[in-house]
């Protein structure tokens, strides 16, 4: 029942704004602020499937080839609502839902689309907005619980149910031609499936890796790899190697100009005591005409441990070249990533990008490029069928991607290769004013042939579990208003 009742007041309001042309109000009481605010909203509905067949080579008893499977089918989204701004303020709050419809198999929770922490498939509802906005010619000012779009690293990863919300402090102005400032005090974060904001620590998912740690900081458990490097408190983390310590803070800034042909962003991204992370985005339309507009892109980023060092030492970069052409309905495009590898630095180098979504150029359906040692190596083709009028709202991506990680006997953080192909189906209504559908498939094949008795022999733990290839499906429908 309270599925349906969430799904026909949505509709219900759908339809009461839908098509309603506003007309100038002054705004000068507190009740016609009320009465002015706009609404907004999502219907989703959402269903992922994910099927890996995971071979444990090792000679043992227990160790028999099986099936990992992981699925989830839910209904939900959100529903907001914000005042008009009285004195350039206005008030506004976001209510986000998300339903087990269908068939949800607790032994096949683990994909995030359900709220997992008792162990099953359950409903979640949160209030993942509450702000107040002021808002005067080019600045922006905004305090509360809030979705964050605009920020690069720090950013909604809207791909399962619900995106990532912030509770922050946001400026932003545009006094500057062509140019944006930014900057945000960004206190707690609340992941896709949750219900509660943590801090900054937490919420990057650093962990030891090897449960519970000695006073020294070194693992107490043996035959399992350590993420952490350097000196640390061990009473930071719990038995199962979380974060527990003091809550951390992040102060971001940046600079962005961006016109026709040209995008330049500088970032910065500091959570205190933790790590300082240091982003750098470029863009140049080089070529753009009628027939063919060609654009490369870079991107770089280095994260440095700072403060007290909760996680220990960090000292890693990546970056990223991309090229673009676009002719017609038709874009295709070639992507590099690269992330150091250096064993001195948390887990090997990987990069810390769980703020949002990973800004790697080749980040894609499963993998997302921020590996410790990572070299990735991306190619896609999509095409608009709208061009030329041939079937309007449909366009279709295919991508491919090769990622390649150091894999040596001696690499202590060593990772098997793997390659991904994914196909996207997407279709946007022309009737229904907000409707659209995606249909996402992906197939990631995991390298094998590795000796990985070997590597015990030399490192004292297993390489990482072996898996020889892995489906992941997910299909939304989406209607927003």
């Amino acid at each position: 029942m309270k599925k349906i009742f969430i799904l026909s007041a949505c509709l219900l309001l759908k339809d009461l704004f839908a098509g309603v042309e506003s007309t100038p109000v002054e705004i000068d009481t507190i009740a016609k602020a009320f009465t002015e605010g706009t609404v907004k909203g999502l219907i989703r509905y959402n269903a992922m499937y994910r099927d890996s067949a995971i071979k444990i080579l090792q000679d043992s008893a227990s160790d028999r080839p099986r099936d990992e499977k992981q699925q989830y089918s839910a209904l939900g989204g959100y529903l907001g609502y914000e005042t008009a701004a009285l004195f350039n303020t206005s008030v506004g709050a976001t209510f986000y839902s998300s339903n087990p419809i269908f068939h949800n198999p607790d032994d096949r929770a683990g994909l995030g689309g359900l709220y997992e922490q008792n162990g099953g498939q359950d409903s979640y509802n949160v209030l993942g907005e509450a702000f107040v906005r002021w808002e005067y010619q080019d600045t922006l000012v905004k305090f509360g619980r809030q979705e964050m779009a605009d920020y690069k690293f720090v950013s909604l990863s809207d791909i399962r149910m619900t995106p990532i919300t912030h509770q922050s402090l946001v400026f932003e102005n545009r006094s500057l031609e062509d140019t944006t400032f930014r900057a945000a005090y960004v206190m707690r974060q609340k992941n896709r499936n949750e219900i509660k904001f943590i801090d900054m620590v937490e919420a990057s998912r650093v962990q030891t890796g090897c449960g519970q740690l000695a006073p020294d900081g070194t693992c107490m458990e043996t035959g399992s790899r350590h993420l952490i490097n350097g000196e640390i408190d061990s009473a930071d983390y719990d038995e199962d190697g979380r974060y527990v310590g003091e809550a951390k803070e992040m102060i971001l800034g940046s600079v962005a100009y961006r016109d026709e042909d040209i995008v330049l962003e500088g970032w910065d991204y500091y959570v205190n005591d933790f790590v300082n992370t240091f982003y750098l985005y470029g863009e140049y339309r080089f070529l753009n005409d009628d027939e063919l507009t060609v654009t490369g892109k870079a991107q770089f980023a280095k994260q440095d441990d700072v403060g007290g060092s909760v996680a220990g030492d960090i000292d890693t970069w990546f970056y990223g070249l991309s090229l673009q052409a676009v002719s017609g309905g038709l874009r295709a495009f070639a992507n590099y990533n690269e992330v150091d590898y250096n064993e001195a630095s948390y887990d090997g180098g990987t990069m810390f990008v769980r703020w949002g979504s990973p800004q790697m150029f080749n980040s894609f359906l499963y993998n997302d490029a921020e590996l410790a040692g990572e070299k990735s190596y991306g190619l896609g083709l999509v095409y608009d069928f709208s061009h030329n009028d041939l079937l309007n709202g449909f366009s279709i991506q295919l991508r491919y991607g090769i990622y390649d990680l150091p894999d040596d006997i001696d690499d202590y953080f060593a990772r098997q290769d793997r390659s991904e192909i994914t196909l996207d189906l997407r279709y946007t209504s022309q009737d229904i004013e907000g409707l659209s559908t995606l249909l996402r498939i992906g197939h990631i094949d995991f390298k094998t042939d590795y000796d990985f008795e070997a590597y015990k022999a030399v490192n004292g733990f297993d390489f990482e579990t072996v898996t020889s290839d892995l489906w992941d499906i997910r299909y939304y429908m989406d209607l927003q208003f």
